[in-house]
């Protein structure tokens, strides 16, 4: 850490957890038994809880001897009802669940680590559990090498479209920016709008954005963002990025657009209103409802930009629906272990089939477990060396809400240039590193070399 923890930094913790406000509790109620009960919170959104619920009822079967119960409950505001109890010492033994403030609950030693359970096997397997996730996927909350989450989910950005249409089209799938921005003409052509855009989120534009920052300035450019090295946004490369991402806006993106939420937008999509849109390997399970027969659903990776210095076969990807464990958890030990059975060869397979996630695990998801959808993604996976990320959004919040989704929407509207949205970005985050209570956990750099891009 290059900060420990201080007095500021614990009142910090407590202004995050109690902001929520009302102070609703589910707790395991008391067994008399011998019984050792395992609180599991889950978020319940697009994937439902149905499958991690089969699971936890699934594993209580199995240790029913051991005298170990699993609880396992969900709620669509499952963060609000748990921030009180984890200020209070009082909460549930493993939560899943994104919009917590990881890193501050590390720095503080709110969280317990998951060694002990990664140098295990999990079952299905007879090597380290920790040996079996997908290069890249555990470095999201990796402390002085410990692991303080786990990922039970794989996440990918990719650029998705109608097969069947592209074929009855003739509409080939872009290698370079140029074929890229050639297709997006010739839809136009064809009275149907390039992109659909989830415009009132514009975070979404952000995970396009930094796989455009990768393709024209390769692993370098991603590493000097992680490293919050001055002027990295600024950078002739990061800047170049920015411009590719707006030209697409203003000329690309569907005509009102930026009114649209995520299904609005999505949906225009599945309708081929729009014959294409950004987005991460949820879409299908998220639009399952609304994909009409006939329409095949694929993916392809963030087209090559000419000149850039980024090896087109990596791809935006990095661990999602992460696991983790309260320190103060009545059973800490039984957490990890149901955490290692939910994230294991030997359920994987269910997952993917029951509700469409792709395992974080190597080799996890096999392609008969999956829609032809997914498997396009298993294609991109496949096909690549490697994964990247950016991980300021992680670390800053207050600049990610504050500075950076501002500065993106006069981006994509056309109201500030290039050059300014990255100088905004720049001065945001040297401001946000000024603040001595801002965490900046090591950071590990991609290596270039080793995915034959220049350092």
């Amino acid at each position: 850490m290059k900060r420990t923890c201080t007095t500021p930094l614990s009142c910090a913790l407590l202004v995050v957890l109690v902001s929520a406000g009302c102070d609703a509790v589910h707790r395991a109620q008391g067994d008399t038994s011998s019984v050792r009960v395992v609180e599991a919170a889950v978020f319940e959104g697009g994937y439902g809880i149905g499958w991690h619920q089969k699971i936890a009822a699934q594993y209580n079967r199995e240790h029913q001897a051991d005298g170990v119960r699993v609880d396992l409950w969900g709620d669509p505001r499952v963060d609000e009802k748990i921030r009180p109890r984890i200020l209070r010492g009082d909460p549930p033994d493993l939560i899943l669940v994104g919009s917590l403030p990881i890193w501050l609950l590390i720095s503080t030693g709110k969280l317990y680590p998951f060694d002990s359970a990664l140098d295990g096997p999990a079952p299905g397997s007879d090597v380290p559990w920790r040996e079996l996730f997908i290069p890249g996927t555990l470095s999201a909350y990796t402390s002085e090498g410990s692991v303080y989450a786990i990922p039970s989910a794989f996440g990918a950005w990719a650029c998705w479209y109608d097969a069947r249409l592209f074929r009855e089209n003739g509409w080939r799938v872009p290698k370079t920016w140029k074929e890229f921005d050639a297709l997006c003409n010739q839809i136009k052509e064809r009275g149907v709008a390039p992109l659909a855009f989830q415009g009132k989120y514009p975070s979404y534009a952000w995970y396009t954005l930094v796989s455009l920052m990768h393709r024209c300035g390769g692993l370098a450019a991603i590493n000097r963002l992680n490293a919050m090295e001055p002027g990295a946004f600024s950078h002739p490369d990061v800047v170049r990025a920015a411009g590719l991402l707006q030209d697409m806006a203003l000329n690309h993106f569907q005509k009102g657009a930026m009114a649209m939420n995520h299904t609005e937008s999505q949906l225009q999509f599945c309708n081929n209103k729009a014959a294409m849109v950004f987005c991460g390997v949820w879409l299908e399970n998220e639009q399952k409802d609304t994909i009409p027969p006939g329409f095949e659903l694929r993916c392809f990776n963030v087209p090559a930009v000419e000149g850039g210095k980024g090896n087109p076969e990596l791809f935006n990807g990095s661990g999602a629906e992460f696991l983790f464990v309260p320190a103060e958890a009545r059973n800490p030990e039984l957490a990890l272990d149901f955490a290692r059975y939910m994230v294991s060869p030997k359920n994987a397979p269910d997952m993917a089939t029951s509700i469409g996630v792709i395992s974080p695990l190597r080799g996890g998801t096999p392609r008969e477990a999956v829609t032809p959808a997914l498997e396009s993604v298993l294609d991109m996976i496949d096909n690549a060396g490697g994964i990247f990320t950016c991980r300021l959004t992680l670390l800053l919040q207050e600049w990610t809400n504050q500075v950076m989704y501002p500065a993106l929407l006069g981006l994509l509207l056309g109201e500030i240039t290039p050059e300014e949205f990255c100088a905004t970005l720049d001065q945001g985050v040297a401001e946000a590193k000024a603040n001595p209570d801002i965490l900046i956990p090591p950071f590990v750099p991609y290596d270039p070399v080793r995915f034959g891009e220049s350092p």
